[in-house]
């Protein structure tokens, strides 16, 4: 029968136990600057299927006022 090598069990330094991931007051972690509109974040912006949508409706919104500014020429020319 084979026997496996035991380790050494580990102790803890000293009397006090750990704890987990608790701040320590005398060193607070350093504070992070809070977002500035002057300084580039990240956007989250439309997705790309949005992004035909509304480029979309802008070139027709575009399209209509061409047309009516095409009308408005057309019948000041007639006026004149």
């Amino acid at each position: 029968m084979k026997t496996l090598k035991t380790e050494k069990p580990t102790r803890s330094t000293g009397t006090r136990l750990e704890r987990p991931n608790l701040p320590d007051p005398l060193r607070p972690r350093p504070i992070e600057p809070l977002p500035s509109p002057l300084r580039p974040g990240q956007y989250i912006g439309p997705r790309e299927e949005e992004l035909g949508r509304i480029l979309k409706e802008i070139l027709d919104k575009l399209t209509a006022i061409e047309n009516r500014l095409k009308t408005i020429e057309e019948q000041l020319k007639t006026r004149r």
